[in-house]
């Protein structure tokens, strides 16, 4: 009688468990270095938002012939219309981002805007948004 060889498939306990402390190693080196690259992500999304939302007061306050208020506090920012009291836009900022001082830049009818820097801050980064006299923002480090 001949039988034919038994091939095993799987694989063993041992190769399991080194396979697992592998995975669990570098998990252990990515997850600090992924937690900086998302406090990182989060200041710049947050600058480029009040960048887009300040352009979108500009634009309003020409296309209106009024001004448009963007008031800036430690935890968010709101774009109203004073002599309405009507808000356009409000936000609230994510995680540890927040701003360093309190803020109001006044967009006017003819495109220009009070000149003006923001510091965002999340606790190890900071980011700077300027806006400029012509009523332009910059996002910078």
């Amino acid at each position: 009688m001949h039988r034919a060889p038994v091939t095993n498939r799987g694989f063993t306990l041992v190769e399991l468990m080194v396979l697992i402390g592998i995975v669990g190693l570098v998990a252990a080196i990515a997850v600090p270095s992924f937690n900086g690259y998302l406090r990182a992500n989060r200041i710049d999304v947050t600058a480029d938002q009040i960048a887009s939302d300040m352009a979108l007061a500009r634009s309003m306050a020409v296309s209106q012939g009024r001004v448009i208020q963007f008031t800036g506090v430690e935890d968010g920012y709101r774009i109203t219309v004073p002599g309405t009291g009507r808000i356009v836009r409000e936000r609230e900022f994510d995680g540890a981002v927040h701003l360093e001082a309190d803020a109001t830049v006044n967009f006017f009818p003819w495109g220009a805007a009070q000149a003006t820097i923001l510091v965002l801050d999340n606790g190890n980064q900071v980011r700077q948004v300027q806006i400029l006299p012509t009523g332009m923002v910059e996002v910078g480090p």
